[in-house]
């Protein structure tokens, strides 16, 4: 019997940490300060993808578990955004792009946020390179508006990146 149950707990532990290596993967950072993120995509030359949610949005949820988990899960985002999810009604003070503390409300109404969720693709300014998403309406049109969205951040990012030439 004893052997048994040292059996049982050793099978429990091998479940729960199987379980949360699972989840660390498909893991969707949260940030309330900026200028660490805007420091990592510099670095990486990167666009920072914000996602920006409420606490019982379920367009929000699905959004997570339908396209950007599977996206983390698939390595799919991997060397091409810094995704990050800001939710609105945390409230208070974040650190902002420049370091500077800024009001949550004042961050969230620079971007026109209406409606969640919302997808913004930034530079390590804060400055946005594309339209913002608006809304999900399902899993295969938003992973298409979301890929292109991404592709266009990118190439707008190295064009602002690009070395300018004298006389030109």
């Amino acid at each position: 019997m004893k052997t048994l149950f040292r059996l049982l707990c050793i099978i429990c532990l091998l479940a729960l940490s199987t379980l949360t290596v699972a989840d660390s993967h498909d893991l969707i950072m949260t940030s309330s300060d900026w200028s660490v993120e805007a420091s990592q995509a510099k670095v990486a030359g990167i666009p920072i993808m914000v996602i920006f949610s409420t606490d019982h949005c379920p367009y929000c949820v699905r959004l997570r578990e339908e396209v950007l988990k599977p996206l983390l899960r698939n390595g799919a985002l991997k060397g091409k955004v810094l995704m990050r999810e800001f939710n609105i009604d945390d409230g208070g003070k974040i650190t902002d792009f420049d370091g500077e503390r800024v009001r949550a409300g004042i961050f969230v109404s620079r971007y026109s946020i209406y409606a969640t969720p919302t997808v913004v693709l930034v530079d390590h300014h804060g400055k946005p390179l594309t339209e913002p998403i608006v809304g999900f309406n399902g899993a295969d049109s938003y992973t298409r508006f979301l890929d292109e969205a991404i592709s266009s951040a990118v190439m707008s990012l190295a064009s602002l990146n690009l070395p300018r030439l004298a006389g030109f």
